[in-house]
């Protein structure tokens, strides 16, 4: 008896004398890498040199020597040679789900006039005789030396129908046989006059350009496919995105042809998309944490309804790998159409704008979606639909201070309102290519708005970012073009103030400082995890945190900031397992 006291006593020393670091070491991890420069993105440990993974979690981040600790029999060992290891990448605005279709077609984004681009056009549809319709995207006024007419594009598809999208997707150009084939004639509605409409002539006839997706019915009826097309625009973009380094993202509203049609087509879409990609979580084929969003977009609708499909959808789908814990509201046209809803007129002009979702329907939709326990993201163009989102976020603040709606491009933003986002520190989301010279966007602003106003309130994310406002960047594909989804290259756009497509570009607006490359890494890590309430999940590498990561063949710290968008994505990895791997 007296030797079994004794034994019991000596193992209770020993577990006495262990070291917590010591007992917890006991797990052994099923991957570690190590030998890395990890860049955590935690403040409080920011750099590592080893990782430890068990399951789809990481249990350990910290020195090569510490790591050793949790090597058993069966630990995979990944050396990675001095590469950079980062949190896996947060898109919080990137349409990933369904938009594919948009950028079908013919490319020509680069094209200097309308004389190239309609060569373009034609050299693709005698390329491919067997296609019944015939798509495109790239175009802007710029480019066309203003809007584009049918009978300009009959001389290069003259027998069938042609949709050929501006390159934000939101306008498009359509050939008379696209009119005949979809009935468009004098006696069609506009959506929204002076938003969403159809280009005339002096006698009402649709002269071929159709603004703010006024197009979008009409391709339903001609090319819409669906059950294809979802399924293949979720394999290309999911694909791409993931190459990029890409673990986790938010589609703020699934783009098809039936998004205006808020109880009807948006509802039975959506509950598609969201079926297919149930099926490949399940499966274990989704590649990404998905976040998405139902979309309001029409001058008519029921923000009860609407906030209650969102909380039907959120009782379905709120695993780590498919949620549907928020909303977007898109009230408004956009700036170079002249439609997007200012304080002040347009430059040389009594027109202020106007808006598809009026303020007071944003202010009912915010606040019930606040009592459904759901956040709204906002898109705004002008500084008055920046200000009607300001005004409602800070409403249902009023009852729930945790609330985390967004303003999304927050593309124009009155000085008092930018106060007021950084005062309350408001979150933000920015696409950097919309403010500088892609697409033409600085000649657009400048004969629209103004020097003066660009100066002030044209762009303003890096001004928050400094100021304490949880700031994401993000590419918002489609309405940027595929090679751009890269967060590396929104990146190299933000901390330049340039159009890293263009190795010509210059800095736009000149009075701007633009973000740090520390800033910009914290926008495409944590503060977008953030703004997605997923900050506890990942953003970050930090023992407890889901294993998502992904590793480079050079540190974002040490090249020159337009080199970002160079730096190679090695390997992707979400849950432990990975979604992208380089070959070459």
């Amino acid at each position: 008896m007296k030797n079994i006291l004794y034994t019991l006593f000596g193992l209770l020393v020993v577990l006495v004398s262990c070291t917590p670091t010591e007992q917890k070491n006991t797990e052994t991890a099923d991957q570690v890498f190590n030998n890395g420069k990890i860049y955590t993105v935690n403040a409080n440990q920011p750099w590592a040199e080893a990782v430890a993974i068990k399951g789809n979690e990481i249990v350990f981040v910290g020195s090569n020597e510490e790591v050793e600790a949790y090597i058993g029999e069966s630990t995979v060992q990944n050396d990675l040679k001095g590469n950079v290891m980062l949190p896996g990448f947060v898109s919080a605005h990137d349409h990933l789900i369904a938009s594919a279709w948009t950028t079908l077609g013919v490319q020509i984004y680069d094209a200097k006039k309308k004389e190239e681009a309609l060569a373009k056009i034609k050299a693709y549809a005698e390329a491919n005789p067997d296609k019944k319709v015939i798509q495109g995207i790239g175009w802007d006024k710029n480019m066309l030396d203003g809007l584009p007419t049918a009978i300009e594009l009959d001389a290069a598809v003259p027998n069938r129908p042609a949709f050929i999208l501006d390159n934000t997707i939101h306008d498009a150009w359509l050939n008379t046989a696209a009119l005949t084939a979809a009935n468009i004639t004098k006696d069609s509605p506009d959506a929204v006059p002076g938003v969403t409409y159809w280009e005339r002539d002096a006698d009402g006839n649709p002269t071929g350009a159709a603004i703010e997706i006024q197009w979008f019915e009409a391709y339903g009826q001609i090319a819409w496919d669906p059950e294809n097309m979802i399924r293949e625009s979720v394999e290309i973009l999911h694909n791409v995105a993931a190459s990029n380094g890409t673990t986790t993202f938010l589609c703020p509203g699934i783009v098809t042809p039936n998004i205006k049609d808020v109880h009807g087509g948006m509802e039975t879409d959506f509950e598609a998309a969201m079926a297919l990609l149930h099926e490949l979580e399940k499966s274990g084929d989704l590649k990404m944490r998905t976040l998405a969003q139902p979309m309001f977009k029409s001058a008519v609708g029921d923000p009860q309804r609407f906030v209650d499909f969102g909380a039907k959808m959120n009782q379905q789908y709120n695993s780590d790998q498919l949620k549907v814990i928020s909303l977007k509201i898109h009230p408004e046209g956009n700036t170079v159409a002249g439609t997007a809803p200012f304080i002040e007129p347009y430059l040389n002009s009594d027109s202020r704008g106007a808006f598809n979702v009026e303020p007071e329907v944003t202010m009912a939709i915010v606040t019930k979606a606040a009592d459904a326990g759901l956040d709204v993201f906002i898109h705004t163009d002008g500084d008055r639909s920046s200000r009607a989102a300001v005004d409602a976020i800070l409403k249902a603040r009023e009852r729930y201070p945790e609330n985390r709606s967004a303003l999304h491009h927050a593309i124009w933003v009155h000085p008092e309102d930018q106060q007021r986002i950084i005062d309350n520190k408001i979150p933000v989301n920015s696409t950097p290519n919309f403010y500088n010279t892609f697409g033409g966007g600085d000649k657009d602003n400048m004969r629209l708005i103004g020097e003066e106003r660009i100066n002030s309130s044209l762009g303003r994310y890096p001004h928050f970012a400094r100021n304490g406002v949880p700031v994401s960047i993000s590419a918002d594909v489609p309405s940027t073009p595929q090679s751009m989804q890269g967060p590396l290259f929104v990146a190299a756009c933000a901390t330049t103030l340039k159009d890293a497509s263009n190795p010509n570009a210059t800095a736009f607006p000149l009075n701007r400082t633009p973000m740090t490359v520390e800033e910009a890494i914290r926008a495409i890590t944590i503060d977008a995890a953030w703004q997605l309430r997923m900050d506890d999940k990942v953003g970050s590498i930090e023992a407890g945190k889901l294993a998502d990561l992904v590793i480079l063949e050079k540190s974002p710290f040490d090249v020159e900031p337009i080199a970002l968008k160079d730096i190679k994505v090695l390997a992707t990895m979400m849950d432990g397992k990975y979604t992208f791997e380089r070959k070459d």
